[in-house]
């Protein structure tokens, strides 16, 4: 009896795995890389928070008749380059000595309203001195600057979703830390009180960017201050350059820069290509063409999630227009026409997208290292297998299994809720929260020598209710933003850089998801 016992329990062991097996088969689907020759191969991933970003100046109290003109043209010119992101100078100049009054807030604003408008976010600074010491007409005290930024804090509040990142700005020209009317960039005292009076004044997940690694070590002994404190290179040369801030390879800032910036929003610009490309006889080392490819493995090094679009490229001085048909040779215009092959980046241990330098049918192809670095500041992230039911089934719980690669430059910045989601065919939504954090999803584990890539995993159960409507709906991963005021906003969701997925925006552009299969609902 005891052992037809064990027997008999066995069986219905089996046959309950059986019947389980049964009705809860699973499916596994692949998805590749964007490849050249997929619809619009060739043209930039919009991407909110990272990549290029523009140059806009606003004087607070001279523009406030028309503060978003050159923000509206300059996001015309150079609307082929996906562009999400504007490094935004806001100039205080002409209010020293006095306080920030309600029709400056409103100059601000409406420059904010056209960036959300855009579906573009900001790389902030606040600035005063347009020009050299001694040229400018005018600059801050310490105390006259704190009290301006002290003002700010509400403003900066409001307008969080909209911020990537502040620069220090303030100090000097262009808000540069060198050459102000007070010298302040000459008083360790004055450099830290403006910088922890920015952190102070911006919300607490926002970073403060500085020029060189110099000004973040001043907080080195307040921990929680200084991990807030990221870096811009506002001058990428690559070669030794007295102008460079001893930031080219080799040097302890640039070690530094490389160590911590894996968790930083880092940014940067080239010089001015009429500077170093052209003739400027201001330049000490004209006529050279900065090399795109060695830009390209400091941007991946460094971690850089932009990279400015309006130097060294498309430039406008004195009175010679770029013409889109001979355009001058400044250097990004070179790294249009300078190719690189899977083997090129395979030297640097550079990440390269499934896909990337092939056509569908696996041809091999060359790519630009415009295009390249256009594709890959910031993140990038590459969908690779997802693990399904073959049915959903209401009232049950259903377990999704979903992996991933970041093949760009750096993480995802700010906060990003993670969904799937299930559209029916009248394109309504059903949101199925999920437990991940874009966050964390970093290209390759920092420090590792070797770069390999991270594979990252969105696991987890949905439930339907009990009575869902059965039939077929369409499957997609939605990655909204996380402010309030952005997230049924879809040019504000991330889209994965795949080709054999589509990019569906619901009719009211609330919704921008990653379609990733149909399924049935029973």
């Amino acid at each position: 009896m005891k052992k037809h016992w064990i027997y008999t329990s066995s069986i219905i062991i089996l046959l309950a795995a059986v019947v389980y097996g049964c009705s809860n088969t699973r499916q596994t689907i692949e998805f590749r890389g964007i490849c050249i020759d997929d619809a619009n191969g060739e043209q930039g991933l919009y991407n909110p928070g990272r990549g290029f970003r523009l140059e806009v100046a606003v004087d607070v109290k001279e523009q406030k008749e028309n503060p978003t003109e050159e923000l509206i043209h300059l996001s015309g010119k150079y609307a082929a380059d996906s562009v999400s992101l504007a490094q935004s100078y806001f100039y205080l100049t002409y209010l020293v000595g006095q306080e920030l009054a309600p029709e400056h807030f409103q100059t601000m604003q409406q420059y904010f309203d056209e960036l959300q408008k855009q579906g573009k976010k900001a790389v902030l600074r606040f600035a005063y001195e347009k020009d050299f010491a001694g040229r400018a007409p005018i600059g801050p005290t310490l105390e006259q600057a704190l009290s301006h930024l002290g003002q700010l804090k509400p403003f900066l509040e409001k307008n969080k979703d909209l911020i990537l990142a502040v620069q220090a700005g303030v100090i000097g020209a262009w808000g540069e830390w060198h050459s102000s009317v007070h010298g302040l960039e000459n008083s360790k005292e004055a450099m830290i009180a403006v910088l922890e009076k920015l952190l102070a004044v911006i919300p607490q997940d926002k970073q403060v960017q500085v020029r060189v690694p110099d000004f973040k070590n001043l907080l080195k002994d307040k921990p929680e201050l200084y991990k807030r404190l990221s870096f811009h290179d506002d001058f990428i040369v690559i070669r030794p350059d007295k102008w460079d801030g001893d930031m080219h390879e080799g040097t302890a800032n640039f070690n530094q820069i490389v160590n911590e910036s894996p968790y930083l929003v880092v940014d940067g610009e080239l010089p001015w290509g009429f500077w170093s490309a052209g003739a400027d006889p201001d330049s000490p080392s004209a006529g050279w063409i900065i090399d795109g490819m060695q830009v390209a493995r400091r941007l991946f090094l460094q971690h850089f999630t932009s990279l400015s679009i309006i130097h060294n490229y498309k430039e406008q001085h004195a009175n010679r227009r770029f013409d889109e048909n001979n355009p001058p040779e400044y250097s990004m215009v070179v790294w249009k026409k300078t190719f690189i092959n899977e083997d090129t980046l395979r030297k640097y241990r550079m990440p390269a997208s499934n896909g990337y330098f092939t056509k569908k049918n696996g041809e091999q192809v060359e790519r630009n290292v415009f295009d390249y670095i256009r594709d890959h500041l910031g993140y990038r992230i590459e969908l690779q297998k997802l693990d399904i039911p073959a049915k959903l089934h209401s009232g049950k719980e259903n377990l999704l299994k979903l992996e991933l690669v970041n093949r760009g430059f750096a993480t995802v910045f700010g906060k990003h809720p993670v969904y799937y989601v299930l559209i029916d065919p009248e394109g309504n939504v059903t949101e199925l929260p999920i437990e991940a954090n874009p966050e964390d999803w970093q290209p390759f584990q920092p420090g590792d020598s070797t770069h390999t890539p991270l594979l990252h995993m969105v696991e987890g159960n949905i439930s339907l209710p009990d009575e869902y409507p059965s039939g077929t709906y369409k499957l997609g991963l939605w990655i909204p933003d996380g402010g309030k005021d952005l997230k049924y906003n879809a040019r504000y969701a991330i889209r994965c850089a795949n080709g054999n997925t589509t990019w569906w925006v619901s009719g009211d552009n609330q919704y921008g998801v990653n379609l990733l299969t149909s399924i049935e609902v029973e």
